[in-house]
């Protein structure tokens, strides 16, 4: 009861009455720590449903980090600032949360330091496999640990590609059940067999209905089906001077047509797609937000594609949208009285299927014609038409055990390699490239990643190059041990996803109200300078003794372990009570820089005497010699003495070594000779933390020095969901708390 009166006094505060009855059902569920579907209909506060009780849960019930998945850039951007809005209402009940925002255009927290980090469902899983896809290779690492432990949230799902990111999501809630870890799926149109298959797996399955949203309850939106193409006509026709209309169009072209047919007639008049730069896009929707507000008393006119279908809080009377397979319409249909009332919508046929599947298209056009035109929408009605037609493919989807192990296989492949690459083909089909516009990009290559930058369908770009002979330039890059970045432009032949292309202006046309625009002259970007200083700059060093280092980790570590470390699900994975298992991590952290104290690395800075305190650090202008690799000595050197620590299965064993290995590179495997020195340093850091935490490390077990070797395996191996957890785990902790170390000398 406590904790209900707790969840109430949140949407109280917030909304001024109590939650609906699915958001009370997910909270109480999750505040016991179970698992949680929602499905519920558009606009019924699913976000809510998910932040709250988290919010309450926070490390106790729930873990600390929320990472909460969606489809879309856009998407991101909207569901952060609608928490936003939530926690400065709430800010009084509940202690401060940092919200973060994470995707392709706005990579501010590459790490997942945020107690709440929202962002794409690409960004999620290149984070889990070590290839996070907005940070170099080398730093791999460090936000696995916040994927693989963290309260993992995914909306918006029925977008996400059927055959590829549904099993990809599938796969990672499996490896949560595995680890105990609670998760929450949410959409508004999962067909009846997908929700069948969590409700096998004893996952709490929450059903939303009109009847629990009072706004829903008054809602009244017929539907009627137009055997025709949309044409600028029929919308002058059904625009009301006082009503608020949205247009749905399937391809960015068709949409950009209707805009330019009607940007003389209609006032006002926006467009929205795909392929307009982010700051153009957040003023047009800051302005068709305005314009769509209820207390408006004019009209207004929105032209838009599937960017619409999700995160778009807007509410229209009228809606005019070509045709689409059932969950599209629906979303699409979720934008018509949202806020309840009467509304029309109207669904018109297509020439073209693309880019939907011709077999579905076919389907619900007839399904429209014979089941929906005429009829009252409501929740019932959708969920039916979600079902008769897509509820065999989600079966399979569900069902396939091969598909989701091929799946994992290739999020195996991705980690082992530092594939981003195969990362992206795990989430979706990706056809897009960026793109950007410039003259003469020779004159600008040192700012090239300066450049406003589009996302663009391959497909198209090709298809517009070839038809009005565009000039283009691919930009090539090569990264160094150091992520230093060599920039090269050479002309392609053919246009490929994941590149990176220059397009000469001559043909191609970027204007700020409708976006890029091929077959037009057009002008040049010009490099933009960033605002802030890059979460991923290396630290500025001084002279810094070992020892200094090592308490000043050890610092970081005490302070960090409160807000990072899921001691919890590590010492279950260690099979070590809780003080044991913070010192085994407290112990990786002190001798994460063993390797440094190898006699030949010392050397190399000048200092040649055991009876000279060693250096962990010194300034980039300091002259030395060449260094020896250290991290892999570190983790080689101390193998026999975390054997004796820990009585956990030896792939976990070996996970710790491979963390402590890859401090600065996620994949370096190869040891060289190496003779250690300092040994009354190391006996006295071990001493320390046998006190502190009741170990009973012995430095005799320290290998002390060795030939040239090599650590095997190289990499944890991803299928073994508890090894590479503690794996990832630890390379977090280590990294997190050197940085903080590496700031607090700075």
């Amino acid at each position: 009861m406590g904790l209900e009166l707790c969840v109430e006094d949140l949407f109280r505060t917030r909304f001024g009455g109590p939650p609906y009855k699915h958001q009370r059902k997910a909270a109480e569920a999750l505040l016991e720590g179970r698992s949680v579907v929602v499905r519920a209909p558009c606009g019924s506060g699913k976000t809510e449903a998910a932040i709250f009780p988290y919010l309450l849960g926070k490390g106790s019930a729930l873990p600390r980090r929320l990472i909460y998945s969606l489809p879309t850039r856009s998407l991101v951007e909207n569901v952060a600032g609608r928490i936003d809005k939530d926690l400065n209402e709430l800010k009084t009940k509940i202690e401060e949360i940092y919200v973060s925002r994470q995707h392709g255009a706005n990579s501010k927290d590459p790490f997942f330091k945020g107690d709440i980090v929202i962002t794409t469902i690409d960004q999620t899983v290149g984070a889990y496999c070590c290839t996070p896809l907005s940070l170099p290779e080398y730093l791999g690492n460090i936000p696995a640990g916040a994927a693989v432990s963290s309260l993992l949230c995914f909306d918006e799902v029925h977008t996400y590609h059927h055959d590829l990111g549904l099993k990809t999501m599938l796969v990672l809630i499996s490896r949560s059940m595995k680890l105990g870890l609670p998760f929450l799926v949410m959409s508004a149109t999962l067909p009846n067999s997908f929700i069948d298959w969590f409700r096998d797996k004893k996952v709490e399955i929450v059903e939303g209905s009109d009847n629990d949203v009072p706004y829903r309850k008054d809602r009244f939106v017929t539907l009627e089906w137009k055997e025709k193409k949309l044409e600028p006509q029929d919308i002058l026709e059904l625009v009301d001077e006082r009503k608020r209309t949205m247009v749905v169009c399937n391809t960015v072209t068709r949409a950009q047509q209707l805009y330019r047919s009607l940007k003389g007639n209609l006032r006002p008049l926006f467009l929205l797609h795909s392929r307009f730069l982010s700051r153009d896009r957040k003023k047009i929707e800051e302005k068709m937000l305005d314009a769509f507000k209820e207390e408006s008393k004019r009209g207004a006119c929105l032209i838009s594609t599937q960017v619409c279908e999700v995160g778009l809080d807007i509410s229209c009377d009228v809606l005019l949208t070509e045709l689409a397979p059932p969950d599209a319409l629906i979303q699409r249909m979720g934008r018509c009285a949202r806020r309840g009332g009467v509304g029309r919508v109207y669904v018109y046929d297509v020439e073209h299927h693309a880019p939907y599947e011709k077999e579905i298209m076919e389907e619900c056009r007839k399904y429209l014609l014979t089941r929906l035109d005429g009829k009252k929408m409501n929740w019932n009605r959708e969920l039916d038409f979600v079902d008769a037609l897509l509820d065999e493919k989600f079966k399979s989807i569900v069902n396939d055990k091969k598909g989701q192990m091929r799946i994992l296989s290739e999020l195996g492949k991705a980690a082992f390699q530092g594939d981003k690459a195969r990362v992206e083909r795990t989430v979706r089909e990706v056809f897009s490239a960026n793109v950007t516009l410039h003259e003469d990009p020779d004159n600008i290559l040192d700012k090239i990643w300066h450049m406003p930058w589009l996302n663009v369908d391959v497909r198209v770009l090709q298809r517009e190059r070839d038809k009005y002979g565009i000039k283009v330039w691919e930009v090539g890059y090569k990264k160094n041990i150091g992520d230093e970045v060599e920039n090269r432009l050479f002309s392609p032949s053919r246009l490929y996803p994941y590149r990176n292309y220059v397009l000469h202006p001559r043909y191609v046309r970027y204007d700020e109200n409708e976006g890029l625009i091929f077959g037009e002259a057009g002008q040049s970007f010009e490099p933009v300078k960033a605002e802030e200083r890059d979460p991923r700059e290396r630290p500025k060093y001084d002279f810094e003794p070992w020892i200094e280092h090592v308490d000043m980790c050890l610092e970081s570590f005490r302070l960090l372990r409160d807000q990072e470390l899921p001691l919890h699900l590590f010492s279950e994975l260690m099979g070590m009570d809780e003080s044991e298992s913070e010192g085994i991590l407290a112990l990786s952290v002190a001798l994460h820089d063993l390797g440094k104290l190898n006699k030949d690395w010392q050397k190399a800075i000048g200092i040649r005497k055991e009876d000279i305190e060693p250096l962990a650090h010194f300034p980039r202008s300091f002259q030395i010699g060449r260094r020896p690799p250290h991290a892999a000595v570190s983790g080689y050197s101390l193998q026999r003495l975390f054997a004796h620590l820990i009585k956990a299965p030896s792939m976990r064993r070996h996970a710790i070594i491979l963390a402590i290995s890859h401090h600065h590179h996620s994949r370096i495997e190869e040891v060289c000779r190496y003779d250690l020195g300092w040994r009354h340093l190391v006996q006295d850091v071990i001493e320390k933390i046998n006190d502190d935490f009741g170990l009973s490390a012995n430095p005799e077990d320290i290998i002390w020095h060795s030939p040239p070797a090599s650590i095997k395996p190289c990499f944890p191996n991803i299928e073994n969901v508890k090894a590479y957890t503690v794996y990832s785990i630890t390379s977090r902790i280590i990294r997190l708390c050197d940085q903080e170390a590496a700031k607090k000398m700075g």
